[in-house]
């Protein structure tokens, strides 16, 4: 459906929260909260759960917005470990903690971004509450992670539709979800990346640890839980092509998937027995691009390599299938999850007449206002009522 402008509308709905589980979703929200503070007097609401309450991920809920009219309600469920039954058990906590957090809070509207189980619990928490879900990044793939049948399931569950691409909006569309419900906006993400300004080398090395004047490879690697390979066979066969890289590596911390302590485990043996490694559970946004600034490549299968690194100019080796099925820009090199073919597309990217191809790159997921896209929609909606019955038409207020 096409965006209009409604600048000087008042938003339809006040009480917006987020569902927050992790560092990475957090951090695309920041651009949205920031225009909904700046337009309108209403009390945006983190829903924080997930692994934010957790020390081993850093406990993130601290890295969370400080502004006076931002609420933060801490949602814990979070169970450590990483069997199946782990994973689960939280899944299934996050339900119940998540329905009782809305109970009390009661928002008008709630934003699930992606893909995580946690986000599709606390969907399901909403959707029995009967609180209108609007659906961040929906309608992509990710064919190596059970993470795009939860995504899939989270659009399902959801009544607005905010895809970052025409192809993936066409997707929802396919779902059968109404046309007049979905909107294509871009990444919220890169709203901030626009405006942002790297920490200096010596700010990072003084930070981080490492010499930034070395060459230096940022890694960030999560278990493809679809692979037919054991998660401790994954990561040594990335560690084993990394062994022959002459670069500084730093490591960032996993998600909470099924068989990410073999990640972690074997990470940190690595990074014991190699003074230029580093491992870090998590890393603030702005430091985590700044490593990207100044960084040769970004090696692993992170959703960042595919949406944000190419407004860096960085090249990225995207490992097996965890994000096949995303539309790529063209400072990706695919490898198979294969130490040879890891090794290859490595020095391909390391390669520069490579990196200086990547000068002019276009990154597709970049519209520089996709925050502004979004609440120029809220400013649209019908009542509530109107928005939960998904089969009706939404037409602009008048």
């Amino acid at each position: 459906m096409p965006l209009q402008n409604h600048s000087h509308t008042a938003l339809t709905y006040q009480r917006i929260g987020f569902i927050s589980t992790s560092r990475a979703d957090a951090g695309i929200y920041e651009s949205l909260v920031d225009v909904f503070l700046n337009q309108s007097s209403n009390e945006p609401l983190y829903f924080a759960g997930g692994t934010h309450l957790a020390h081993r991920f850093g406990h993130t809920i601290e890295q969370l917005p400080k502004h006076d009219r931002v609420r933060i309600i801490p949602v814990n469920h979070h169970v450590e470990g990483d069997a199946p039954m782990d994973v689960a058990n939280s899944a299934g906590r996050a339900v119940d903690a998540f329905s009782r957090a809305f109970a009390q809070a009661k928002p008008d509207l709630l934003f699930a971004l992606g893909d995580r189980t946690e986000m599709l619990a606390a969907a399901l928490a909403a959707t029995i509450h009967r609180i209108p879900i609007a659906h961040l990044h929906g309608g992509e793939s990710t064919a190596g992670a059970y993470d795009d049948a939860c995504r899939h399931a989270i659009t399902k569950l959801s009544h607005l539709h905010f895809a970052a691409l025409p192809q993936y909006a066409a997707r929802i569309i396919a779902m059968q979800e109404h046309p007049s419900r979905v909107y294509t906006v871009g990444a919220l993400s890169l709203d901030r990346l626009s405006r942002f300004k790297p920490e200096t080398p010596a700010e990072l090395s003084a930070a981080i640890g490492i010499n930034f004047d070395r060459p230096t490879v940022v890694v960030a690697f999560h278990v493809e839980t679809l692979a037919f390979v054991s998660p401790h066979e994954q990561i040594h066969r990335l560690l084993a092509a990394l062994r022959n890289i002459d670069a500084n590596l730093i490591f960032i911390g996993t998600n909470a998937d099924v068989g990410h302590l073999a990640i972690d485990e074997a990470v940190r043996t690595f990074v014991g027995r190699n003074p230029g490694a580093r491992h870090i559970a998590t890393l603030p946004t702005h430091r985590f691009w700044s490593c990207l600034a100044h960084a040769r490549v970004l090696v692993g299968n992170s959703s960042a390599g595919i949406i944000e690194a190419s407004s860096f100019r960085i090249p990225v080796v995207n490992v097996g299938s965890r994000q096949e099925g995303r539309i790529q820009p063209a400072n990706i090199v695919n490898a198979p999850l294969e130490t040879g073919a890891i090794g290859a597309a490595i020095r391909k990217a390391l390669a520069p007449e490579f990196r200086d191809a990547l000068q002019s790159v276009a990154n597709p997921y970049f519209t520089g206002s996709a925050a502004e896209n979004v609440v120029s929609v809220l400013k649209t909606l019908p009542s509530r009522d109107n928005l939960l019955r998904k089969t009706e038409s939404l037409r602009p207020a008048n």
